[in-house]
């Protein structure tokens, strides 16, 4: 009983306390919620007094503790994220809603974890019916997850993962139109064209073993300057970073925690064991400090002990390397394993067939255009400088009528991928043509050996060119690819055959105007330079934007020369 009564003022021994030190417990009276309840009810002239059995701590230290205390409270793993997704939303300017998803440990599919997402509850309520409302709180609650490629989540995860990291940005009637998007289950992109959201911005992140994506939603009608501006963007890039490094930290954070629990239960074990030889209670250990001493220089020493034995390792370099290597190892297997996963695909459903009248429609368009450009072929057939197939557009006819939204067949890349394509064969030309082994060899050839490169090689250089290249510019027209091929391979195709080619591809974009907007459900082209938003005046406003950017900068070096020619005659 004694030793109850005098362990009241004395440190109290708790997980925490014995891995960062003591708390005294004349600091507080109880815990309740979540913080610390604090004896407050003193007047200004009791605050500097000293209790009987506690400490001498000013009012200002008292409301410090208890704020200190409410910031220590222990919060899920699931408020944590939540905190830091709803705090993102608030502050970025036209949000109304955010999602986080991250992507699995076998790398098949894309997760929103729970806490990872948030919705702007006045956005909600200010839709004008029920049915939307209750639409998007149903959107903000469910969210299925999609393998990479499909859906909305996975569709801007691989767009926005390829290439410098910056602000993706979409529109998602673009998303919905567009024929190579893979829609994927629960229609989301339509419920959230249907709620008036109409951009979305998606930056990824990566941190330790945890990768993924955080799309930021906004309203249709939003100002699309103010929220590509530099600044906004700026700040969307640091709320994922903050978001996804709030969901990596899980992992660490969990195995200190495990590290403490099994100290403190080290710890419990040795002062159980201690009462159990010499009969004494937990009060009268604590209140010993020849004992405590004691327990403290067993502590050191034990640390002591796994010093010494890290120490006598001789060669920390070869051991830091294998470690390496065990580490590389063991993630290239988990990548293999995660591509034969992927080969038995994600389950989902093919694209729909098209209705026997937009068929017909096709058949029409592409039926006339091909006659147009074959009759043409023959035309200037007579002189061989401007000579080229009609054939090369077929490929190109069934995107352009087939799959009329998508991208690819729009007239910039119609054009500028013919182009690219059509220079990179007639550069790839130029290298020297030789027989294999004259490729191989340097010396020991007859004086008039060709030396070069073999024919196949530098046929796949332009290829290889040919595509990447496209998809670095962004001008992606796969049927265009094959005019590198072509012109890389033989003489006939030269400067008169782009010509040809760039007259070609005016005829397939004036006749699939003429056509395909005579139906009530097609329109071409969606987009002529596409290096604008609707919003912002389209590729119009954001060539003036450019052209006032440039004149202002001209502007500024102007007169800070003559700022400082007129230091200098001064």
């Amino acid at each position: 009983e004694d030793d109850t009564l005098a362990a009241q003022d004395t440190p109290i021994i708790t997980s925490r306390s014995m891995m960062v030190g003591d708390a005294r417990r004349d600091s507080y009276r109880s815990q309740e919620g979540d913080g610390v309840t604090f004896d407050t009810d003193r007047n200004e002239s009791e605050t500097n007094s000293v209790r009987p059995g506690g400490l001498n701590i000013s009012q200002v230290s008292r409301e410090q503790a208890q704020s200190a205390a409410r910031r220590s409270r222990v919060r899920s793993d699931e408020e944590t994220l939540a905190l830091s997704v709803a705090d993102a939303g608030l502050n970025a300017f036209g949000c109304v809603f955010v999602e986080m998803w991250t992507m699995s440990d076998d790398g098949t599919k894309l997760t929103r974890p729970s806490g990872g997402h948030w919705m702007d509850p006045s956005f909600a309520l200010s839709l004008p019916d029920v049915l939307l409302i209750e639409k998007a709180w149903e959107l903000d609650r469910e969210a299925r997850d999609c393998p990479l490629g499909a859906g909305l989540a996975g569709t801007l995860a691989e767009e926005a993962s390829s290439g410098a990291r910056h602000v993706h940005w979409r529109q998602i009637k673009s998303l919905m139109t567009d024929p190579f998007v893979q829609r994927g289950s629960g229609k989301r992109m339509e419920r959230f064209f249907d709620l008036g959201i109409g951009l979305v911005a998606a930056v990824p992140f990566s941190f330790q073993d945890h990768s993924g994506i955080v799309i930021y939603f906004s309203r249709s009608t939003a100002n699309v300057k103010l929220l590509r501006a530099a600044s906004n963007e700026r700040y969307l890039i640091a709320s994922a970073d903050l978001i996804g490094a709030s969901f990596s930290i899980r992992k660490a954070r969990n195995e200190c925690a495990e590290l403490r629990k099994s100290m403190y239960q080290e710890a419990i074990k040795k002062v159980r064991k201690e009462l159990f030889n010499k009969k004494r209670s937990i009060a009268s250990v604590v209140l010993n400090p020849n004992r405590m001493a004691e327990l403290k220089k067993l502590r050191e020493r034990e640390a002591a002990q796994d010093q010494n034995v890290d120490l006598r390792r001789v060669d920390k370099f070869a051991v830091k390397l294998a470690k390496k290597i065990y580490k590389l190892g063991k993630r290239g297997l988990k990548r293999a394993n995660n591509s034969r996963r992927k080969w038995r695909g994600a389950k989902l459903h093919g694209p729909p067939r098209q209705s026997f009248s937009d068929c017909l429609f096709t058949f029409t368009g592409a039926f006339l255009t091909m006659l147009t450009l074959l009759k043409i072929a023959i035309s200037i057939q007579t002189d061989s400088n401007f000579d080229f197939l009609g054939n090369w557009y077929s490929s190109t006819l069934c995107i352009v009528y087939a799959l009329t939204p998508a991208p690819v067949g729009q007239p910039r890349q119609i054009l500028a991928a013919h182009l690219w394509n059509m220079l990179v064969g007639l550069a790839c030309r130029q290298i020297p043509t030789g027989g294999f082994n004259e490729f191989m060899e340097s010396s020991g050839a007859s004086p008039g050996t060709d030396y070069g490169m073999p024919l196949i090689w530098r046929q796949s250089l332009a290829v290889a060119l040919g595509i990447s290249g496209q998809a670095y510019i962004g001008i992606i027209h796969p049927p265009a690819t094959g005019l590198s091929f072509t012109f890389a391979s033989g003489p006939q195709y030269s400067w008169g055959t782009m010509l040809s080619v760039m007259m070609a591809d005016f005829v397939v974009i004036v006749m699939s105007m003429m056509i395909l907007n005579l139906s009530e459900k097609k329109q071409y082209p969606l987009y002529w330079l596409g290096l604008g938003w609707g919003g912002s005046g389209g590729s119009i406003g954001f060539v003036r934007n450019k052209a006032k950017s440039i004149r202002r900068a001209v502007s500024n070096v102007t007169n800070s020369a003559r700022g400082s020619k007129g230091e200098e005659s001064v």
